[in-house]
């Protein structure tokens, strides 16, 4: 513990100390450096609260430059043994900073070594600290941690593509394929969320709509990708554009829409600004089937 008197000298303390005997079962060197660290983190937490002072700055340091790497990324992108000891150190020490020591000042290699008493007794490292402590931390020596992302246990994602469907032709009518694109977005929903928060009630009409919306994007990026990615870059669709002569523009979901026309009369705005769809696409024509009104302009591209 580093306190400053009135004089503006500064005293630094061993306060306490703890440790552990590393468990039977064999541990790389990385993660028994982590266990250390849960021991640090939980003995500050307890450090902390006995002594009903207020604390200007904490600093808790590993001599770990794994340890330390895992502690600064997200919990979740490391394996499960490291990801929950990290999660729990974050907790622990959220009003912490965690800071990487060099091996020859750290004060907890005097004990793991092994140390004759009569030496300890005397070891002003032990009792003291580092003699950089004394001084203003931005004095404190900086250490840049290079860490090969081979010793680092991140954790393997297996990602599933969504992949815009070519297929869409086996389906022969449009209510069908909008329930199959609806269940699978309801499939992809589960999969994300807790069993709590899993939704197993039949489809609902939202359900629908939004498939449909989706269905529609899917549609338009196959049909008119380079008229996106045009207006992502230049914010206007080229001169000769088909799209041009309809001054289309992307709504807030992502979807093409008619700007010109029916824009001056007083309808609803998908009546104003309809969906706009190749009239060679097999989707176009299970639209066109379809007895119900889906607002689709249906344009010759």
């Amino acid at each position: 513990m580093s306190s400053t008197d009135v004089n503006n000298k500064t005293f630094c303390e061993l306060l306490c100390s703890t440790s552990k005997v590393a468990p039977l079962k064999q541990l790389t060197i990385p993660r028994l450096e982590l266990c250390a660290a849960i021991l640090l983190s939980k003995l500050y937490k307890k450090a902390v609260h006995a002594l009903n002072l207020t604390v200007y700055e904490s600093y808790l340091w590993t001599d770990s430059s794994i340890v330390f790497t895992w502690i600064q990324g997200p919990p979740n992108k490391w394996k499960t043994f490291v990801g929950n000891r990290v999660s729990l150190i974050q907790e622990e020490t959220a009003a912490a900073t965690w800071r990487h020591v060099p091996s020859q000042s750290n004060p907890a290699d005097c004990i793991s070594r092994g140390i004759e008493s009569t030496t300890l007794s005397t070891c002003t490292q032990w009792w003291n600290g580092a003699s950089w402590l004394l001084q203003h931390p931005s004095s404190w020596p900086k250490t840049e941690v290079n860490t090969s992302t081979d010793n680092l246990e991140i954790i393997n994602v297996h990602v599933a593509v969504l992949q815009v469907p070519d297929n869409i032709s086996i389906f022969s009518k449009l209510n069908r394929f909008i329930r199959v694109t609806a269940c699978c977005r309801r499939f992809i929903y589960n999969c994300r969320n807790s069993k709590a928060n899993k939704e197993t009630t039949t489809l609902s009409t939202q359900d629908l709509d939004q498939a449909l919306t989706c269905c529609v994007k899917m549609v338009q990026q196959i049909s008119y990708a380079q008229e996106i990615q045009e207006l992502g870059q230049t914010r206007e669709f080229a001169v000769n554009s088909a799209l041009k002569t309809l001054q289309a523009f992307i709504d807030n979901e992502g979807l093409i829409r008619a700007g010109r026309r029916l824009q001056q009369y007083t309808l609803p705005y998908q009546t104003r600004h309809q969906m706009i769809l190749p009239a060679n696409h097999h989707f176009s024509s299970l639209c066109q089937q379809n007895t119900t009104d889906f607002f689709m302009l249906v344009h010759n591209y």
